[in-house]
């Protein structure tokens, strides 16, 4: 991706994350951080965390005209000066970047932790998840014919802007507002559905040393 014009994107919309400062990369790159001030709330139409999921979602048509795009949950942020050249490099000539998701290993073993955590009235999980559609989608997702194989975390994402990519994210940000705002569960879904190509990075995204989970961090 030498001499491309690269974006890293991230939101923080309800002051849901305390704010802490990337480390200054290596690699040019515009930064847009999406906050309530310059990215108002829609308070009589949707939540902060549906909100969120706009510029995650297109931020090609958001921020126009660049050739790459990294998209970084406010959960964690780019720990080393080279975190952003090394993402890249892991993309490769892949349409897309992901992280294995840390914990499942399927959209339906996802779907079924959050339908019990749910049943278990887990304060956490509940508020944000207790009407979401989850079987609707499920259904939906079996009748195109799906292999339900694989699952991703959506923290961090690595993107080319190219048409296959700029119709996936338009079916996933379809998914997530008609079904629920729990977009791992549609991710790898419309990846396929799409013909994506992707790069997978085994490793948690917890745990490498590229980026840093500051969620809990005090």
């Amino acid at each position: 991706m030498k001499n491309k014009k690269i974006a890293f994107l991230t939101a923080n919309l309800g002051d849901f994350d305390k704010f802490i400062e990337n480390e200054e990369q290596t690699v040019p790159h515009d930064f847009y951080r999406f906050t309530d001030s310059n990215f108002k709330p829609r308070h009589c139409s949707m939540t902060p965390r549906l909100q969120a999921r706009i510029p995650k979602m297109t931020g090609l048509q958001m921020k126009p005209g660049y050739d790459a795009y990294i998209w970084l949950d406010s959960s964690c942020i780019l720990a080393r000066e080279d975190s952003i050249e090394w993402l890249l490099e892991q993309c490769g000539d892949k349409d897309m970047l992901v992280f294995k998701h840390p914990n499942r290993n399927s959209i339906k073993e996802e779907a079924d932790y959050l339908k019990h955590r749910i049943s278990k009235n887990c304060p956490y999980i509940v508020p944000r998840y207790k009407n979401e559609r989850l079987n609707e989608q499920m259904d939906a997702i079996e009748k195109d014919g799906y292999v339900d194989d694989h699952l991703f975390a959506s923290t961090c994402i690595v993107y080319k802007n190219n048409e296959r990519v700029s119709n996936m994210m338009k079916d996933w940000w379809y998914h997530t507002s008609v079904y629920h705002s729990i977009d791992q569960l549609s991710f790898p879904y419309v990846i396929w559905k799409n013909k994506c190509t992707f790069n997978v990075i085994e490793e948690s995204y917890t745990k490498t040393p590229y980026l840093e989970y500051i969620r809990n961090k005090k």
